[in-house]
């Protein structure tokens, strides 16, 4: 959107895991914000927060027969969950739950995704983020369609992960009447890695540009600007070194203010940048490239990073907020007020479970 690599998350003894509720992250609490504020201030307050907060965990859960790296592993509505559940375990913040694969159409992957109807992609998804919901978790949704995206927000849904950048309409004009979160990850046509859509003048500054036109095009319809996200679309209408370099230049979109989610984990271009010849390795074996490349991103700014992997990326993360470095100052960290953030939601202003104006 997980390989044949035995899970790090798993219970030594085959013991379903305990599951906590998931740190989303360790917000600096604003002392002029309270539930009595109106709810526009409430809002800013918020979302000041969720941008000087850690880099945060997403946890990727493919609920689909063909996704590149775990295809049919969790297509069973109990795997599923059971699978949701041990990631949020090995501290993921939010779960991103798809029902359709996104694998683009080129050498690597041959003819690509194959295309699900909205109701087939419902009945996927929606059964799964409803019972993770229940129990407590943060849950995105992976989608383009704007049903499938209405049914999951209806069950508990908190962000719209949206793969198109915003082609859709009526996906944009779902996020904005339901206030929900909307990642734009930018891609060209069907993800292709072949021209035309791989030919940019210079792919940094044209990625960013196309990006921030579509942020433009989606509050058009309605949603709000501190609602979205951005997301470069590495391994999308990109080669080996352009998706190399957008990651490099993580920090030209955090220059842009909006919050950037950065997804490297497992794609192919990290085998194809660090193999010199013979055949790349394959989805499973792309672990530390997997875990440096969330490292450059959280180091550049990104406010979350969506993995297969989340121990070892959560680990490495820690490290570097330890140090005080990424999204979130040393001067934030030594705060005695930034450990009042939330556990187990989104989090709120006051330490509530949830922002106060939902």
């Amino acid at each position: 959107m997980i390989g044949g690599a035995p899970r790090s998350e798993d219970s030594a003894d085959g013991a379903p895991p305990v599951v906590e509720a998931p740190l989303v992250a360790s917000v600096t609490r604003d002392p002029s914000a309270s539930v009595a504020q109106p709810e526009a201030q409430q809002r800013e307050a918020w979302c000041r927060a969720q941008r000087e907060a850690r880099c945060a965990v997403w946890g990727v859960l493919n609920v689909t027969p063909d996704s590149f790296s775990d295809g049919g592993r969790f297509l069973d509505v109990d795997a599923a969950v059971a699978h949701g559940l041990a990631l949020a375990a090995a501290g993921a913040d939010v779960i991103d739950v798809g029902g359709e694969s996104t694998r683009p159409r080129g050498a690597t992957y041959g003819e690509g995704y194959q295309d699900v109807s909205a109701d087939e992609e419902r009945a996927r998804v929606v059964p799964v983020i409803e019972r993770l919901v229940a129990a407590g978790l943060v849950v995105s949704v992976d989608t383009v369609k704007a049903d499938v995206a209405e049914a999951a927000i209806a069950v508990g849904a908190r962000y719209v992960n949206d793969v198109s950048m915003g082609r859709s309409e009526r996906l944009l004009e779902v996020c904005a009447r339901r206030g929900v979160e909307l990642v734009l990850m930018h891609n060209r046509g069907r993800g292709e890695v072949r021209e035309p859509f791989t030919v940019y003048g210079d792919v940094i500054a044209d990625v960013r540009d196309e990006l921030l036109a579509a942020a433009d095009r989606a509050c058009t319809f309605g949603v709000a600007r501190e609602r979205l996200w951005l997301d470069p679309g590495l391994g999308f209408a990109k080669t080996a070194a352009q998706s190399g370099a957008l990651l490099a230049a993580t920090a030209t979109f955090v220059a842009t203010g909006l919050p950037v989610l950065v997804g490297a984990s497992r794609k192919s271009f990290l085998a194809a940048l660090t193999t010199a010849e013979g055949p790349v390795a394959p989805p499973s074996e792309r672990l530390g490239g997997s875990i440096a490349a969330a490292v450059i991103a959280a180091l550049a700014g990104a406010r979350a990073v969506r993995v297969h992997d989340v121990a070892p990326t959560r680990q490495a993360l820690a490290l570097v907020g330890a140090l005080g470095l990424g999204a979130r100052s040393r001067a934030s960290q030594e705060d005695p007020r930034s450990d009042e953030g939330t556990r187990g939601g989104r989090p709120g202003v006051e330490g509530t479970k949830e922002a106060p104006w939902r």
